[in-house]
């Protein structure tokens, strides 16, 4: 009986989040004479949304782990800019590389920090995001003009390339989470490490292989985001951590991780926040009452997933 209202439960809160969003759409769609719904409103949301839902299927592997990484905007500045330095000065080829490499360095060093010496992963990873920061002001300091991308890779900002990128990202990710050892492995650690180290799972390889993954998606993030804007600096992917935690939170991701998560968490998640604040703006509502309104959003949101019996485990 327990077993049965367990699984009626998880449903509910599966199918919650879809439901959510169908209806913001719809409601946006009413209250604006259907404005929401137009095919140039429709892409904007889906060019924005590209980037959020690739960055937010690398955080869901952290996550999955009872981990909260807050250095998002910092890794978007430290190696956006650096990337960008490096391509100005010895060759643009090598801003992709660059980009790439130092995400994946960064979730790499939050991962080893935290599983290695024990570090709580929020202050490795606000750490790294005002290590990320700090140096990427240093480098524009006594510039005259901003870094921005070589010329040569303007073309890049296309929506269809952008919508390329997500798809493949979403297919490698719900392969990798839900058909293969290591999401198997990395939700069995989130549930509970301690059981996971008795089944004889090896918990440090699988720990740092999430942060590997979460930094490969990353790393993709960080590259549409210097192509979308074409530049980088101290200021970029500014509180770009705290609406991708909303988004998976409203989708339905759980704080404390283990076996709840799900890909389909961050795909509605990163929809149902930027449909919502699209809508919220269209009808004319202020800037201050949509912080405020998605501010109650995710309270409610985190009251609904959280999961109390895992709150032992989280960070």
């Amino acid at each position: 009986m327990k077993e049965k209202i367990a699984l009626k439960k998880d449903a509910i809160k599966t199918c919650l989040p879809v439901f959510s969003l169908i209806f913001v759409i719809v409601l946006f769609a009413v209250l604006s004479g259907g404005t929401t719904l137009q095919i140039n409103n429709i892409k904007q949301i889906g060019i924005q949304s590209c980037t959020y839902i690739v960055a937010g299927l690398g955080i869901l592997f952290t996550m999955s782990l009872g981990n909260m990484d807050m250095s998002l905007d910092g890794i978007i500045c430290l190696s956006g800019a650096l990337g960008l330095l490096a391509a100005e000065m010895w060759g643009s080829w090598l801003v992709f590389p660059v980009i790439f490499v130092l995400t994946i360095i960064c979730e790499m060093v939050i991962g080893g920090l935290n599983i290695l010496l024990g570090i709580n992963s929020v202050i490795v990873s606000f750490a790294v995001s005002f290590f990320g920061k700090g140096v990427a002001g240093y480098l524009i300091a006594n510039r005259t003009k901003g870094l921005q991308l070589p010329s040569e890779f303007s073309h890049l900002y296309n929506v269809p390339l952008f919508y390329i990128v997500m798809i493949a990202a979403i297919i490698i990710a719900v392969v990798l989470f839900h058909y293969t050892k290591l999401g198997k492995r990395i939700m069995d650690i989130g549930s509970n490490p301690k059981a996971a180290r008795a089944a004889g799972i090896n918990v440090t390889k699988f720990k740092l292989l999430a942060y590997l993954t979460a930094g490969i998606m990353m790393g993709l993030a960080t590259l549409m985001t210097v192509v979308r804007s074409g530049s980088a600096g101290a200021t970029s992917g500014s509180g770009f951590h705290v609406t991708l935690l909303l988004m998976m939170v409203i989708g339905g991701a759980s704080l404390t991780g283990g076996t709840k998560e799900k890909i389909l968490n961050v795909v509605v998640g990163v929809l149902m926040l930027l449909f919502l604040e699209n809508g919220l703006n269209v009808i004319g509502v202020s800037p201050n009452m949509v912080g405020l309104i998605e501010g109650i959003i995710f309270l409610v949101s985190v009251t609904l997933t959280f999961d109390r019996d895992g709150v032992p485990y989280i960070l």
